[in-house]
């Protein structure tokens, strides 16, 4: 804080010397003078200042008249009192002093008077040492000092002082040196009588001098040290010349203020009419521009919009004004977009960029904007101005050229070169994620004829028909692209198998070789497509191509109509899968070819069988018995695992049925469940639903499910088999050991049972580290309390080992192999009959 913007309450005295109206100028003259104050306040009965008495007033009084002295002082007083309020500055206390000519001035508060202040207090507070320290006394405008005898009477002195308005007078003596006579000393001299001596004999000296060059600050501090108001200022001859006070100390100070004042109003007065100038500009240019103007508060409120604004926009001020810029939002950027746009205003104060926003009509627009924040010295925003211009022709002429240069004129499909960017883009994905795409190069057969007999434009008709096909049939998130004449390409990221691209490619040629109706004829064209995979057929797009367009003209040399890979074996493999995927389709029709076979589960303890695991079996009639791990995943990748599941679990569940009907078989019945199953909607009812058609209780069936699909997370699994165990269904983990085995996670399973995958049991008679695993696997199902069975026993020595380690039921070639439904029930016959199985056991 400026010391001149300092307040009085800081610096006055808090002690007030006050007396009442009728005490006696004598008296009051005395207090002054006891406690060393220029100044005494009359106040009446209820504390109220009426009047001040000061050393200046004291001039005032005839010494000669003994009378005097017995006057009361309210007689002789100054009034009213000035006042300063506390908050009063050291500024505005020195202007104040000068309006009224005073001295002191009392300093009131919320409680009444809070004390007192002087010049002198004022003087000694302004903290301008740094200014005084590089002044001179002689510098100082101040009038030469009043010369007086020392032969002189006090009553001469006094009128003199109150005749010219001064506080002080030199007297000259006889001697060396000079004494002085102040204000001060009068009032000293007032409570000691009418003294008769001459000034020599009642003046306070000697005089306290400084040389003139002496600096303004070490003459306040000799003031200051002495406890004295004046000192005489000499020349270099060591003649008094003038006398240095405090008031004309403040004097110098307040003029050198007052010229520093002019300059800096006057350079604020320029300031103020550039600003103004400037601000008429800024208000000239915010009202032409044809740019977009927002002016919003920190908050995001609209404050001001220009004209411009409302062209663009359709919105006038009236409309906006009070509301955010949200009312202009389009939908069109997500959330992470204005989560980006908030933190770069907020960190660095500035964004710019386009925008989509929409119009009061609703018509969408693009719009390049720039947004600058405010702020404050200490960061605070205080407000965000938006400048905005309308580009939506300008970015509609741009997608336009971007458009035609990059697109085939009839079709509207990517030309040769977009598709190679979005090749040579889906390559690097495909190496990065460790993917595989799908290249398909389509060539029109008999196009010519067609182009030929019906003209180019028919030409051109059936090729718009043909793209119109492409774009319906081409996988999500594929590109299909015209290359040239009547040859297309499709490219297919993330395929999973090579089954999946030869269905594409015969679902393209059944679509290509339907009959079209092309200006006003039926024609009948086919297409030979040409497949190239990454990575097995090539790394780069440019081979890819090729290969692609090299399996194409094979697929024409071949009868045309038809798809060939560039490799032969996957032409063959594909081939392969298609035909088992058809014939998978007409099995589940018939349910003639498939069958549901049986592998007794065996208590270690007793050699009986306690349940069996449902396994299902397919004998084609042509290519024979068909094993699961062949027709299996091709079920999953055809979305026909959902009815195959249901119709084995059906299956399984009648035959239990009626083993458990006949005191067959008093055990569960184990049907193995894939992860595609579990995600099928509604699975839990549909798996209730198949027992209870078939009558068979839920606590009868055991559903197996693999280690690695139970512990997926975030897929809703587990919500699933919880469900299901809610209805009564015994769970158990499928190959445990061999997924993730996490025992923590295993913990939250609601399964009751694990099975030892057969890897583990194979060699564990012969393999120390196959044999610990067991044994701990066996120590964690005990620890958890689940039960166990273990898979793929095959030697007597894995079941001896197996049941001295507490693991109670298996399962494996050494007990049977999975049999026909027939055959097992004949074995649970032999079992009533036997009521062992020792032969087995031996």
């Amino acid at each position: 804080m400026s010391p001149l913007q300092q307040t009085v309450e800081h610096i006055l005295t808090p002690e007030i010397l006050s007396c009442s109206p009728d005490l006696s100028v004598g008296e009051a003259a005395t207090l002054m003078s006891g406690r060393g104050c220029g100044s005494i306040v009359v106040m009446d009965d209820t504390g109220l200042a009426i009047g001040i008495w000061t050393e200046s007033d004291a001039l005032d009084i005839d010494y000669r008249d003994p009378a005097i002295r017995q006057l009361p002082v309210s007689q002789l007083m100054s009034h009213p009192v000035v006042t300063l309020p506390a908050g009063t500055t050291l500024q505005e206390a020195t202007a104040r002093f000068r309006e009224h000519t005073i001295r002191h001035a009392l300093v009131t508060g919320p409680n009444g008077y809070q004390g007192m202040v002087s010049m002198t207090d004022i003087v000694l507070h302004q903290g301008t040492e740094s200014f005084i320290g590089l002044r001179r006394v002689e510098t100082v405008d101040a009038p030469p000092a009043l010369m007086i005898s020392g032969t002189a009477h006090l009553a001469d002195a006094i009128s003199w002082m109150r005749d010219t308005g001064r506080d002080a007078i030199v007297v000259t003596l006889d001697g060396p040196g000079y004494g002085i006579i102040t204000q001060r000393d009068v009032l000293r001299l007032l409570t000691d009588g009418s003294p008769d001596e001459c000034l020599a004999e009642l003046c306070s000296r000697p005089l306290v001098s400084v040389d003139r060059r002496t600096s303004l600050l070490q003459a306040r501090q000799l003031l200051i040290a002495r406890k004295i108001r004046h000192l005489g200022v000499v020349n270099d001859d060591g003649v008094v010349e003038r006398l240095l006070g405090f008031s004309e100390i403040l004097r110098s100070i307040e003029q050198e203020f007052m010229l520093e004042l002019q300059q800096v109003l006057s350079e604020r007065d320029k300031a103020l009419m550039e600003t103004r100038q400037n601000l008429l500009l800024a208000d000239k240019v915010f009202e032409s521009t044809l740019d977009g103007i927002i002016i919003t508060d920190g908050n995001g409120v609209i404050q001001s919009v220009n004209p411009a604004f409302c062209r663009i926009t359709g919105y006038s001020a009236a409309e906006v004004l009070g509301k955010t810029p949200a009312l202009l939002n389009s939908g069109k950027q997500a959330p992470e977009f204005y989560d980006y746009f908030w933190r770069c205003l907020k960190q660095e104060g500035f964004w710019q960029g386009e925008m989509i926003n929409r119009r009061k009509n609703g018509l969408l627009y693009t719009e390049h904007l720039s947004v600058t924040a405010i702020c404050e010295p200490d960061g605070l925003c205080q407000h965000y101005v938006a400048v905005f211009s309308d580009i939506t022709q300008r970015k509609q002429a741009e997608e336009r050229l971007h458009f035609l240069a990059n697109h085939d004129a009839l079709t509207g499909l990517p030309n040769r070169t977009l598709f190679m960017e979005r090749l040579q883009s889906a390559v690097a994905r495909s190496e990065e994620f460790g993917q595989r795409l799908a290249l398909f190069f389509i060539d029109l057969d008999r196009f010519k004829l067609v182009n030929d007999t019906l003209g180019h434009q028919a030409g051109d008709e059936l090729l718009v028909m043909v793209s119109d096909v492409l774009r319906k049939l081409a996988p999500l998130h594929s590109t299909v692209a015209r290359l040239s004449g009547d040859e297309f390409i499709l490219l297919a990221e993330n395929v999973e198998s090579v089954r999946q691209v030869a269905g594409v490619a015969q679902t393209l040629i059944e679509a290509m070789s339907a009959e079209k109706l092309v200006s006003g004829q039926n024609v009948f064209v086919s297409a030979s497509v040409g497949i190239s995979l990454y990575p097995d057929d090539g790394r780069g797009a440019d081979i890819l191509l090729a290969n692609a367009d090299a399996a194409m003209y094979r697929a024409k040399e071949r009868g045309k109509n038809t798809f060939q890979f560039y490799t032969t074996d996957m032409n063959a493999s594909a081939l392969e899968r298609l035909r088992l995927e058809y014939a998978l389709h007409r099995a589940l029709a018939q349910h003639e070819e498939l069958e549901v076979w049986y592998q007794p589960k065996v208590s270690l303890d007793d050699g009986r069988i306690v349940g069996a695991e449902a396994l299902v079996r397919w004998r084609h009639p042509e290519m024979g018995m068909i094993a699961p791990d062949r027709f299996i995943p091709i079920a999953e990748e055809s979305s026909l695992i959902g009815a195959l599941g249901e119709w084995v679990l059906a299956t399984a569940s009648r035959a239990m049925r009626d083993w458990r009907a006949a005191g067959l078989l008093d055990g569960r019945i184990a049907v193995n469940m894939s992860g595609r199953q579990l995600k099928l909607a509604g699975i839990v009812e549909s798996v209730c639903r198949i027992l209870d058609e078939n009558g068979l209780p839920h606590e009868a069936l055991e559903l197996e499910v693999t280690e690695s699909v139970a512990m997926e997370e975030g897929s809703g699994m587990i919500e699933v088999l919880h469900r299901l165990q809610a209805k009564g269904i015994y769970l158990s983990i499928d190959d445990f050991g061999t997924g993730y085995s996490s025992l923590a996670y295993l913990k939250r399973l609601p399964v009751k049972g694990i099975k030892i995958d057969r890897s583990f049991i194979m060699d564990l008679h012969c393999d120390s580290d196959d044999a610990a695993i067991t044994s701990a696997i066996i120590s964690i199902s005990q620890s958890l309390g689940l039960d166990l069975v273990a898979e793929g026993v095959e030697r007597a020595e894995q079941r001896d080992f197996l049941r001295a380690r507490g693991c109670h039921v298996a399962q494996g070639y050494f007990f049977s192999r999975p049999v026909p439904q027939d055959e097992f029930h004949r074995m649970l016959l032999d079992q009533i009959d036997c009521d062992a199985v020792a032969p087995v056991l031996q």
